[in-house]
């Protein structure tokens, strides 16, 4: 029975994949000719690493493909309930509020839309998540015990990882394929916390994105023909923040709060780099520039477009182990090995890349006789000499 139960569930995660992944491949040409034809594009500017102009309303495509995906899972459980059972759909609190930001996006990359417009819708989106019941759980702290004050702080935290992530994911987007990338990698990671935690995964959320990402990537892979936008960028960012957050519920050691802060600590500490980049610069944190992580690595250690999109691509694979580690030990010794090794890979590459300086006070070495000199007692002075 288990074993007719696990091959259905390849086949649902299998072809689920391939819908997703076609439709989005389809849409994404079609969206491209259509952004082409009404001149939707992203000109090139100081900070660009493209050369020409290209379509910026990917994030069509990439919701199409996604919602398609939904579809085709709804109709299996509408056409052969028999076979495949009630298929759990995804959270209409979380859909709803993913294709808001999605909007949201769209309004941006046709409109241009002000910033506060923007942070405010962002604001509502968070707002109406929380209100669906979804938190992020700090288990090292008794927020059950802290009453009002409690629950004011996990609603707190909540908003503003959410507000962080989505703005983050956004910061990410400047290369070819590294936004999709490293989404497809953490969502990945965090399914594999989940699943090593005990935690319910969303199989057909996971499942439908994957798609819709993998269907994207063959257009937007380096050299890209496409890129996602903000209606991309948001809507990906959005359901990345929200789909971590029941992993922060599995208590173990009281550490499964660092499970999605990992699986997207590339985003993370890219933004967190460019907001103290900036304030000691003293420049607004949102103001734009051309010094993130992905900037960095092309122009200090030389390497190519391409090659840059890979290293990042592997920097997140580590990430999504470190994250994995978390949920599957149970000793606190091998936790802490890992954070501590994760840890100094991330000084240690931010330090290549200049962001960090280390500091060594330059020792003076004499000579033997300056030196014996320096240490040996005064002479006294004699009178008349």
């Amino acid at each position: 029975m288990s074993a007719i139960a696990n091959s259905t569930q390849i086949f649902l995660v299998a072809s689920g994949i391939a819908v997703g992944a076609g439709v989005t491949a389809i849409l994404t040409s079609f969206v491209k000719s259509l952004a082409c034809k009404y001149q939707i594009t992203d000109a090139p500017n100081q900070r660009s690493m493209h050369t020409q102009p290209m379509p910026r309303v990917g994030g069509i495509a990439i919701t199409g493909g996604f919602l398609a995906g939904i579809l085709y899972f709804l109709g299996l459980g509408y056409i052969a309930p028999e076979v495949f059972g009630a298929i759990p759909m995804p959270s209409p609190w979380l859909l709803t509020a993913a294709l808001f930001m999605f909007a949201v996006g769209l309004c941006d990359d046709l409109r241009s839309l002000k910033p506060r417009t923007k942070l405010a819708m962002q604001c509502t989106a968070a707002l109406f998540i929380i209100a669906g019941g979804f938190r992020f759980n700090l288990h090292f702290l008794p927020l059950d015990e802290m009453g009002t004050l409690g629950a004011f702080i996990s609603v707190a935290f909540t908003f503003l990882w959410i507000i962080g992530i989505v703005n983050a994911l956004n910061l990410l987007d400047g290369l070819d394929g590294l936004a999709a990338g490293v989404t497809l990698i953490a969502m990945v990671s965090i399914s594999a916390a989940m699943l090593v935690s005990g935690a319910v995964v969303d199989l057909v959320l996971v499942t439908c994105l994957v798609g819709a990402l993998v269907g994207f990537l063959m257009h937007n892979k380096h050299p890209a023909s496409i890129f996602m936008g903000d209606s991309g960028s948001l809507f990906l960012g959005f359901i990345l923040a929200t789909f971590a957050l029941p992993v922060t519920a599995q208590p173990t050691l009281n550490l499964t709060f660092l499970v999605p802060i990992f699986a997207l600590g590339l985003p993370i500490t890219d933004t967190l780099v460019a907001i103290v980049r900036r304030a000691a610069d003293r420049r607004g944190i949102f103001s734009p520039d051309r010094d993130h992580i992905h900037h960095r690595i092309a122009r200090r250690l030389g390497y190519s477009h391409k090659d840059t999109v890979h290293l990042l691509y592997g920097i997140s694979i580590v990430f999504g182990l470190t994250a994995v580690l978390i949920s599957a030990a149970s000793n606190p010794v091998a936790i802490a090995l890992g954070l501590s090794l994760t840890a100094s890979f991330v000084y240690f590459f931010l330090l290549k890349l200049g962001y960090v300086r280390l500091v060594v006070r330059p020792v003076t070495v004499r000579s033997g006789e300056n030196r014996a000199a320096a240490h040996s007692p005064p002479q006294a002075v004699q009178p008349g000499k």
